[in-house]
């Protein structure tokens, strides 16, 4: 899974998603790529969300030269998605799809996409 189950965080400036790595070990951030994150079915611009990871904030297109940075399996990220406010309590259908390409597999890519209905907290 990559959505967590409690993973809707309403903000002031859009929403939180607490994302985990879909693969069973730790990998460089440069093999992990945020292809899609949908709210209600409609998709969100990549360029309108951050990637969170250990307080450090990053443009999800900042990942790929990040080679020594690791996502450990048992670390939650964050996905900060700017957007007009969600109500606290609300529901809403969250979908992200994140792929993996881990070095040690050549041309492997696993792409994973999980959708959830959750309500904002």
């Amino acid at each position: 899974r990559v959505v967590s189950d409690n993973g809707l965080t309403a903000t002031s400036t859009g929403f939180i998603v607490d994302v985990r790595l879909p693969w069973y070990r730790s990998l460089p951030l440069s093999v992990v790529e945020i292809k899609s994150i949908e709210l209600d079915g409609a998709a969100i611009d990549l360029k309108d969300v951050q990637f969170e990871l250990n307080g450090q904030r990053l443009g999800t297109a900042d990942l790929r030269p990040r080679t020594r940075e690791f996502w450990y399996v048992l670390d939650s990220a964050l996905l900060h998605v700017k957007h007009p406010a969600l109500a606290k309590g609300s529901q809403h259908d969250v979908a992200v799809t994140i792929a993996v390409r881990p070095p040690y597999v050549q041309g492997f890519t696993r792409i994973t996409r999980t959708q959830k209905h959750l309500v904002a907290n």
